[in-house]
């Protein structure tokens, strides 16, 4: 007698073991989404002209770590012989490395002081979900044309929208995520940076503040 044959059952939801896979599902499922929410394809999105801005948004972000990270080296070289009680101006301390760093101090000493000083002085500035998040439901592109899709968007809707205009790089990958795992994990990404985008008002700032009293000296 044959035994019957075993049917193996495929899993529902695909997983993924790279990020480019997943991105080449993902991609085209959110653009199918997308033009189901707002009946326009992607191709068509009121966000298409601000995409050099996006660009530069990160640009600006990434080069702010990097003034800030140079800036504490170079906060922490000038406080090395100092904070051991050790006059910098002698080059005596240590061997090679020390000796070296106290030729850096000698001879580079302003632009050290410069590069601290840099340290906080500008705020951070946005990265891409917390400017999508501005742009999108806050102040639009231009503060005079009002929100781009005319309304403020839910989680899910801005989740898509930033997928689609980063073209999944900002897609923090886990090996065997699915599309549906993509997703989820940037609308939550993507309240939080609603959430704090500037311009939002707070509910403290929202509620009517309470009437003077009246001056009795006018009564």
């Amino acid at each position: 007698m044959m035994e019957p044959k075993r049917v193996t059952r495929k899993r529902r939801t695909e997983t993924f073991s790279t990020k480019a896979a997943l991105l080449a599902k993902l991609l085209p499922k959110c653009a199918e989404e997308y033009e189901k929410l707002f009946g326009h394809p992607w191709s068509q999105h009121p966000l298409r002209l601000h995409e050099t801005d996006l660009a530069r948004s990160q640009l600006e972000a990434d080069a702010w770590r990097v003034m800030n990270d140079l800036g504490k080296a170079a906060a922490a070289a000038l406080e090395f012989f100092e904070g051991r009680g050790l006059d910098p101006s002698r080059s005596d301390h240590g061997i090679y490395n020390a000796h070296e760093l106290q030729k850096l101090l000698k001879r580079h000493h302003r632009l050290l002081e410069g590069l601290r000083e840099k340290v906080g002085k500008y705020p951070r500035p946005l990265d891409k979900r917390h400017w999508l998040a501005k742009c999108v439901n806050v102040s639009g592109p231009n503060v005079f044309a009002g929100l781009p899709y005319r309304r403020k968007l839910e989680s899910r809707e801005l989740a898509i929208v930033s997928i689609l205009l980063t073209k999944g790089e900002e897609v923090t990958f886990k090996r065997n995520m699915t599309t549906g795992d993509a997703i989820e994990e940037e609308r939550r990404r993507m309240a939080l940076a609603a959430k704090r985008a500037p311009g939002q008002r707070t509910k403290k700032s929202t509620r009517a503040r309470p009437s003077a009293k009246p001056d009795p000296s006018s009564q």
